[in-house]
């Protein structure tokens, strides 16, 4: 597993983050779904820019159990090396990549005019035990992004 921080020193970015909030609540249904959660469970809500070289390529949604996060503000910079700190490291993740169009809020935190569009890059990641860890919602700019699959028989 790479980490955005990872990413981008690969391709030669200074990355970094600016973060939009750090807090503890109650998952939505689609959280309890997709993380296994019953509606009481605390989850650990993380919100930021992801930026390369101080230009914001992407906003950053991610919403962890709180048996697997329970302090959102001990994460300060890669939240994957803040998993391996607590000993529960993603271990593998499944990744869905969509586009969208950016409404007027998501736009103005991705620097990008309104109904521009963005890849949407849900990740569902799983801890060492098998059960999901982490959900992430990412939103790229487009002109920093690309992806190449290699397909072989």
């Amino acid at each position: 597993m790479t980490s955005f921080t990872e990413l981008l020193v690969q391709r030669g970015h200074r990355p970094s983050s600016r973060w939009l909030s750090r807090r503890l609540g109650t998952p939505t249904v689609e959280e309890s779904l997709r993380l296994g959660l019953s509606a009481d469970h605390q989850v650990t809500r993380l919100k930021r820019l992801r930026l390369a070289d101080d230009v914001v390529v992407a906003v950053e949604e991610s919403c962890l159990p709180g048996h697997v996060l329970s302090d959102p503000e001990s994460v300060t910079h890669s939240l994957y090396r803040r998993l391996e700190d607590l000993g529960t490291p993603i271990v593998r993740a499944l990744q869905h990549v969509s586009a969208i169009n950016a409404d007027a809020e998501l736009a103005q935190l991705a620097q990008v005019p309104p109904s521009q569009a963005l890849l949407m890059m849900t990740r569902l990641g799983y801890l060492a035990d098998g059960r999901p860890g982490e959900l992430t919602i990412t939103y790229c700019r487009t002109d920093y992004y690309d992806f190449m699959v290699e397909l072989t028989q």
